[in-house]
């Protein structure tokens, strides 16, 4: 019903006259607030999906992955993850890792600022499409909407996994991601304190079907922390300093 409210509310205001921030505006006093600090609650599996459907391409790369979690543990020392070497993730693994992140609503747009390597994520907002040029990121390319309670989010334009020593996964256990994954997110808050995501996987190189599965978010009463990956990495503890002798 909201939905609706809104698209009158604009055609109406469009009739009137009114300047586009009043559109905007108008628009955004009716979205859902998902605005926050949130952490995922990390009880249970360590994947979207226990067995995703991979591809010859995809398990050939999943046999080569070395992760620090789940039933293949390697020490950190010969773990090849990228979150390892201070490089980018990518989603949907980055909610994997034990820090929060921030979501802010702008009329235009939604940000989710992470403590992780302290980068930020643009989801675009306004009724643009992808680039027709695509331009590969660490990151990706978010557009988003609401459908009623919901941020739907879909990202393209990622880049995939790298090479045996600098790998990216969709998790921490290893599953991998080419260049061709788009990654679909349905963020609903169901309570107070409890934000639910629905994200789909759809990577034909990597995986024979897209498949969905779903991650919990708690409400966190803190602000974010100063994070420096480097440090991190450098510390005293030898499993923080992967490829570097005791």
């Amino acid at each position: 019903m909201g939905r609706y409210l809104r698209r009158a509310t604009l055609s109406l205001a469009t009739l009137c006259g009114l300047p586009l921030m009043a559109l905007a505006q108008s628009a955004y006093q009716d979205i859902p607030d998902l605005a926050g600090v949130w952490q995922r609650s990390f009880p249970g599996d360590s994947s979207l999906v226990a067995e995703p459907p991979m591809t010859a391409w995809g398990q050939e790369r999943f046999d080569l992955a070395r992760p620090i979690h789940g039933p293949r543990t390697t020490s950190a020392t010969e773990a090849n993850s990228a979150e390892l070497t201070c490089l980018p993730m990518g989603f949907p693994a980055t909610y994997y890792r034990p820090r929060p992140f921030e979501i802010v609503q702008l009329p235009d747009r939604a940000l989710m600022l992470f403590e992780v390597d302290h980068f930020w994520r643009v989801i675009h907002m306004d009724g643009r499409d992808f680039p027709e040029v695509p331009l590969h990121t660490w990151n990706g390319y978010s557009i988003g909407h609401y459908e009623g309670d919901t941020l739907v989010i879909e990202t393209r334009h990622m880049l995939g996994w790298q090479a045996e020593h600098i790998q990216r996964w969709i998790d921490r256990l290893g599953h991998p991601f080419s260049d061709e994954v788009t990654v679909i997110e349905r963020i609903r808050r169901v309570d107070h304190e409890t934000l639910v995501s629905e994200v789909t996987i759809d990577d034909p190189i990597a995986y024979e079907e897209p498949f969905t599965g779903t991650l919990t978010f708690r409400l966190r009463d803190f602000e974010l922390a100063e994070f420096i990956c480097q440090e991190l990495m450098l510390s005293q503890l030898p499993e923080m300093r992967p490829g570097q002798e005791e």
